[in-house]
Formats: structure tokens, sequence, C-alpha cells
């Protein structure tokens, strides 16, 4: 008896023609860089992003395999260390600064978040996404009480901004990521990619908003120390950073 084959569905039949086109043309142009990577990793950044399928850390930034530790979940959220953080974060980011010694720390929000706009509605009818929308309400209360960083995107977009900066205060509840932010030893950044454009933003502290990435990053100064008393604001439930400083 032949066995019958499966009729594969389009979808499928895309990766598998993607997984082709690796073999012939990638792979070995890859294959000394894997060979290397193979005995241990040492990426540039750790990169928190939103699991959303159009935002692409490596094609964005240009980065090559091994250069950026990736964590991704639905609206690129970190939950405060002090807060009922979520497990998976804080080993990702423990990992990051304690075990690979990442000096840069980027969260990157982007516009039409299906994660903000769920915050700015009813709660959804699934627990998860529910609870996890959850770490997402001490941003939300603080962008309601703030002025706008752009007053000309939408409202959801305005959130996402506003939310992607949040998230560097709930880094710095990490004791690892604190103690290295007092000394001057990493730096935080927060990234919004605007994908109708395909351009990528950074907050700038000189402006008080996003401005082009590039502009931002190559005048950035290097990290100095916290002063003790930014220290222990960064440790207070649950302020995000002011536009005037981290």
């Amino acid at each position: 008896m032949t066995a019958r084959r499966v009729k594969k569905a389009p979808v499928v039949k895309r990766l598998i023609e993607g997984l082709r086109r690796y073999e012939r043309t990638q792979r070995s142009q890859y294959s000394e860089r894997f060979a290397r990577l193979a005995g241990g990793q040492s990426p540039l950044a750790l990169f928190v992003t939103c699991a959303d399928s159009r935002v692409v850390p490596n094609l964005i930034a240009s980065a090559e395999p091994g250069d950026l530790f990736t964590l991704r979940n639905i609206a690129n959220l970190v939950p405060r260390y002090d807060g009922g953080s979520d497990d998976s974060v804080a080993a990702a980011v423990v990992y990051a600064v304690e075990v690979l010694g990442i000096s840069d720390i980027v969260v990157c929000g982007h516009s039409g978040c299906g994660g903000m706009q769920a915050l700015l509605r009813d709660p959804p009818d699934d627990k998860h996404l529910r609870q996890w929308l959850e770490h997402g309400k001490p941003a939300l209360e603080h962008w309601r009480a703030s002025q706008a960083l752009d007053s000309s995107l939408p409202i959801h977009d305005q959130l996402s901004q506003a939310s992607a900066l949040y998230q560097l205060g709930n880094l710095a509840t990490y004791p690892s990521v604190r103690s290295r932010l007092e000394r001057g030893e990493i730096d935080l950044h927060a990234w919004w990619f605007d994908i109708a454009s395909a351009s990528l933003l950074a907050y700038s502290e000189q402006h008080g908003h996003y401005v082009p990435a590039i502009t931002e990053e190559e005048h950035r100064p290097l990290p100095t120390p916290f002063l003790p008393a930014a220290a222990n604001a960064a440790s207070r439930p649950p302020k995000a950073p002011s536009p005037a400083a981290r």
C-alpha cells in the first residue's frame, strides 16, 4: 500500500521555499559565522520588542546573527521586578545583563500595535491576554496623566510611544540593571518603529520626544552614573521616566 502524500498548504509551501533559498544562497555565506557562534554568544544589546510580525529587529538594525539578544512579547512590556514580574521577562533580562554582560537595552515599540489598542478598549475575553495586559495599565495611566510626546499621532500610537519609554523605568527596578545604572555601566534606549514609513525613531531626552534614531544615537552621550536621588526615584512604583530624564 502506497502512503498518500499530504498536499501542503500555500503558507507552508512559502516557508519550505524559503528554506530552499536559505540552503541555496545563504547557508554558505553564514557558515563561518555560525561556526564561531557555536562556541557561545556575545550580543551587542538586549532588544525588547513586540511579537508583531511586522517588526523585524535584525532587519531594522542591519544586525547579524549573534548581535541581538531578543525578547519579544505582546506590546513589548517589561513588568516591574518588584510588582509581580513575569518569570520569562525577568529571566531574559537577568540572563542578558548578568550572564552575557550586555551594556545596552533597547525597548522598541511600534505603530498600529494591537496590544496598545487593546489597552484602550474593554479587557479581552481571553484570560491570558487579559492578565498579560494588566502589566500595561501603569503605562496607560501615566500616559493619560501626561502630555503626549506627539499629539499628531493616532491615540493608540501616542500610547505606544509613551509605553516604550515607560518600560525603561520598569527595567530600572531590576537589581542587576539598577546597580549598573548607578555605576554608569549600562544604557537604556526607547525606540519606536513607524511601520507605514518603515522609519525608526528614538526618544531624545534633549528634545523631549522621539526623533530619527540615527540622529539621536549618533549624538547620544555615553552612560553616566545615576545620582542617588535618580536611582531611588527609579525604584518607586509605578512612575515612568519623565521627558527630561530616563
